[in-house]
Parts: C-alpha cells; structure tokens; sequence
C-alpha cells in the first residue's frame, strides 16, 4: 500500500513538468462535408400493409397542422379542464357569462387570522385614545393591546356610521376582516361595509383606490351581487378608472349611468377641459352634451347597429379573486367572465369622441363663438340627427339685427327720462314766464350800475300780443322717426365701399356660396392658393371689423351665408 502510494506521489511530479499537459488542446478542424446531390430510392408504401391506426392518425395529423400547434402540457391542461362550481348571467347589459372555480391549492397559513377575527367579530371595543400601528399586511397577531383596543372602538363606530381619524393599517385590517367573513354573514352587508371605508378614507389614503374598486367587484362576482349603488356620479367615474372590469360598473338601470360610462372611458376629447366651458355655461354644456350622446345611442341600439352587443368587442377576462389582500383559501377564487368591452372598441371611441365634438361646435354657435373642433367621420344622418335635438335645447343665436333692435328700445326707455312734460297751451304762463326773466334782467342792469360800470341800454318791451304758435314746444320724435334713421352699420348699398372694396379678391368663392356650390367653392379656393376653410375665415375677419359679426358659416360641410346678411351678400356680387 505505501508503495502504491510512493509510486503515485512520483508519478504526479513527473507530471509538474509536463509542459504539453499544461497547453491547452486544440480541435481539430471540421471536416468538409460532401455537397454532392445523391439518389435515394424509397420502397413503395403498400395499401394493405397500412393499418386502420395509422389511416386515422394521418388525417388527425393534418388537421392539427391546419390549425395551430399546441404544446403537449397545454393539450393535457385543456383536456383536464375543471368544470366551475358556479356558472351564471348576471343581470348587466355588457356582462354575458361568469364562471366561478375553486382555489388549486389549499394553504393553511392564513388560518390563524380568520379565527381570530370569528372571535373578535362581535366584540364591541370601549372608548379609548388612538395608537399608531403599522404593517405592510396587517394581522391581529401583530398588534399589542393597546393598539388591539383601538381598533375595536374605531370599528364600533364605523359600523355605527361614525368613521374616526385612523391609521392606513387598521382600515386594511377591516378590509381583511370583512373579506374572509363575507360567507359567514350577509354578503350584501359586506359590500356596504367595504364601500363605506372605501368612500369614507379615500381621499386620506389614495392606496385604497388601487385595492377596494377591485375587491368590491370580485365580492358581488362571487355572492351574485349587482353593483353597489353607492357608486354613481363621480365615484362611478373613479371606481371604474381603478377596476380593471369596468363594464361591470355600468350600470342596467337608471338614466344617464351608461352615458357616463361612455364619456368617461370611451371619448379621446373632455369637453370640460374646453375655455369655453366656463362655469356659466358648464351646464349648458353637461345638458347638452348628455341629451346629444343619449339621442344618438337610443337611436343607434334600435336599429341595431354601433351600439348592439356585436358591434363591441367580445372579451375575456380570467382573474384572481382579492388579488393583493389576506385571504383564506376558502374564499379565494379565480373568476372568468366573458363580456363585451367598449372601453377597448376603437370604432365606438371614435364615434363618441365626433359626436362630442360635433355638440360642442353647436354650443360654440349658439354662444357666438367662430373657432370650431374638427370632426373626421360623422355621418350625415347622425348630423342631421343631432341638428334637430340640439335646435330645441340650445338658446337661439341673437343676430345683429336682435342686437339693434334691443339698443333701440333702451335708447327709447332712457330718452323718455328726459322728456318735457305735457302741458297744455297757455297764454298766462307764458306772459308769467316773461314778466319773470325782465325781473332778472333789471337786477343784472342795477348790479352793474353799483359797480360804476356802463350802463346797459333797457331792453325793448316786446308786446304781450304774440301768437300762441311762438310758445308751442317742438313734438317729440316718435318710434317711426327713430326706426327711419339710418341704420349705423355700413354695407355696400348705404354708401360705404370698404367692404365691397376688400371683398373683391373674394368675389369667386362668394358666388359659390351664394349658389351653395361645394365643388365650386373648393375651385375657387384652389385658384386663390387657398383652402376652403382659410378663405372663409378672411372672409369673417374683414366682415367682424367692417359690420360687426361673421358673413359665412359651415352647414353640413359647404359654407353659407347667414341668412340675415344675405342681402349684404347680393349687394356684393351685384
């Protein structure tokens, strides 16, 4: 055995020195492959020798191959599909189907949490002061008595509508609480106690909005339950932003629910967003823009077109329920529901951003507003649509000549003020008056003559004879003599030729307007160098300097004189 050893211990110095051993070895080079075509020759395929295994295989085979490839692991999963413990309908217009599967795994180590608070349910906490606590997941093992007796008093009087400054932790712990008790009690309590610390602490800790618009759903997915109703109007807006299953919040009933929904999550344009959208027209606007989208949708879902359950977006969605909470593996589920986006429908978004824009042009008209939103693709009939309920709830557009005549009967009221007042003719009061001022000028004549001044020669005595037409006072100027006056706005057949003299570069376009020719009035633009749209706006901008309003406005894509200026407009081309 020594020797053995002695002969090893030598032979391994022996190779200290072996320098090839150290150098590292090199691969040979590959070795060139023959290109060269060859023949090969199969053995024919005998019919009979085929058997029926191998016949049905083949055309398996093939068929597969024409669809998609599918890998061994997924085709055994989707042959062991599970079937759901509960499949329904809910009563949503968007929600078509939900399927309710049981958790895979069975883990044990939120146990402890869920008979801790069985015990603690029904414990009503004494008054006490506020402790801070905190934790990333809360747990009632984690907290000390003191913090323990806190939370039982602020949950006394938030079950009591009563809702206390608190800590982030101590709401997610109800939250908690609330979630793994909800098949213990009534499931329609629950979600109104998850809704009131979700709407009562949302604005003091922001993180709720990522966490309970989600949970909420997943608890009325799972007990069958319709949407809270706490959650309309601008919390139906929030509630939505954060749920990741919107349509579920649309609400089946009511009167404007799923017009909301459609402004808020399917418009690319927030029309409240607009300058002119001040807050005194802010509810012309919202009226406006709500009646205008509910006319065409009502329209639209009769004859069964954009707005019909096929024309959206066929969707579905598998997601975990109580993603993020402390949670038993009794309650957990995974949820798939099938339903229709139209959130995700680039047609619908399209569409509702146009009627939108199209509504806030109206308003912008109607409110004498000259700049317009461009709407791409509305059709004439939804315009025409639109035109006929928006006539009848907007205010209508005061015209100029509106303008006059509400300057003129003001000016009527103030004169009136300073009006002489009717008196009868009287000869009495007229020598009174005279007698009077020679009074006066004989006090002027002996101040003058005190002061050692000229003095002034008497003046005449006029005889008290004088006609009664002398004292007669000038008739006031009736209605019919102010509405004869000159109007004060010039146009080319009053006398002023500014206007007629700027608008003659323009005379081509404005023919085609007269005679409400499209194609003509992009010709004569195309001659001018210009578009359609430019040469309109120049057109308005000289008419506002020289007579005070806008000449020409768009109607169904062709521009148009305004009908109380057409006049303006023959005198122009005459």
């Amino acid at each position: 055995m020594e020797r053995e050893k002695k002969n090893s211990r030598e032979e391994e110095l022996d190779r200290f020195w072996d320098i090839d051993a150290l150098i590292p070895k090199r691969w040979a080079p590959y070795a060139v492959s023959d290109t060269e075509t060859a023949e090969i020759e199969l053995e024919p395929i005998a019919s009979s020798g085929t058997s029926a295994e191998q016949k049905q295989s083949i055309p398996e085979r093939q068929e597969s191959a024409e669809r998609h490839f599918i890998p061994p692991h997924t085709a055994e999963e989707f042959r062991n599909r599970p079937t759901p413990d509960l499949e329904y309908t809910p009563d949503n217009a968007l929600v078509r189907c939900v399927r309710l599967y049981r958790w895979k795994s069975n883990y044990r180590y939120y146990e402890g949490f869920v008979r801790d608070a069985e015990k603690l349910y029904g414990v009503s906490g004494a008054e006490c002061s506020r402790v801070p606590f905190f934790s990333y997941v809360p747990q009632y093992s984690q907290m000390n008595r003191a913090q323990l007796e806190w939370y039982l008093w602020w949950r006394f009087n938030v079950r009591n509508g009563r809702f206390l400054d608190t800590d982030y932790s101590y709401v997610l712990l109800y939250a908690y609480e609330l979630i793994n008790l909800s098949d213990r009690g009534d499931p329609l309590t629950t979600q109104k106690e998850l809704c009131k610390i979700w709407v009562a602490y949302r604005n003091t800790f922001h993180q709720l909005d990522s966490y309970l618009p989600e949970w909420i759903c997943d608890h009325c997915l799972i007990h069958r339950l319709p949407p809270p109703e706490v959650c309309t109007g601008e919390l139906l807006s929030a509630v939505m932003s954060h749920c990741s299953l919107k349509e579920f919040y649309v609400p089946s009933g009511g009167k404007d629910g799923y017009i909301r929904a459609l402004l808020a999550f399917c418009s690319n344009y927030n029309y409240r967003k607009s300058k002119f959208c001040t807050e005194e027209h802010m509810a012309l606007f919202d009226s406006a823009v709500m009646g205008a989208l509910k006319t065409v949708t009502e329209h639209m879902s009769r004859d069964g077109k954009l707005f019909s359950k096929s024309g959206m977006d066929d969707s579905k969605l598998t997601r975990d329920a109580y993603t993020g909470a402390l949670c038993s593996y009794r309650i957990k589920k995974r949820i798939e529901v099938e339903f229709c986006s139209f959130s995700h429908s680039h047609e619908l978004r399209f569409f509702v951003t146009d009627v939108v824009k199209y509504t806030e042009n109206k308003i912008r008209s109607a409110l004498g507003v000259r700049s317009k939103l461009t709407v791409y693709a509305l059709s004439m009939p939804v315009r025409l649509l639109l035109d006929t309920y928006l006539e009848s709830v907007l205010p209508k557009r005061q015209t100029p000549s509106h303008k006059q005549d509400a300057a003129r009967a003001e000016a009527e009221v103030y004169e009136k003020l300073y009006d002489l007042p009717q008196k009868p003719l009287s000869l009495r009061d007229a020598a009174e008056i005279e007698r009077l001022s020679w009074d006066t000028t004989e006090r002027l004549v002996e101040a003058f003559e005190n002061e050692g001044t000229e003095p002034i020669e008497e003046m005449p005595q006029y005889s008290q004879n004088i006609p009664a037409e002398a004292f007669s006072a000038p008739s006031p100027k009736t209605q019919e003599d102010f509405l004869s006056l000159p109007a004060s706005m010039p146009t080319p057949d009053g006398g002023s030729d500014a206007l007629s003299d700027a608008m003659q570069p323009y005379l081509p376009f404005l023919r085609a307007v007269r005679d409400r020719d499209a194609v003509a009035q992009k010709q004569a633009a195309s001659d001018a160098g210009s578009l359609i749209e430019v040469m309109a706006d120049e057109i308005n901008a000289i008419a506002a300097d020289l007579i005070g309003d806008i000449l020409l406005e768009e109607s169904d894509g062709v521009f148009a004189v305004i009908e109380d200026y057409r006049d303006i407009l023959d005198a122009l081309l005459n």
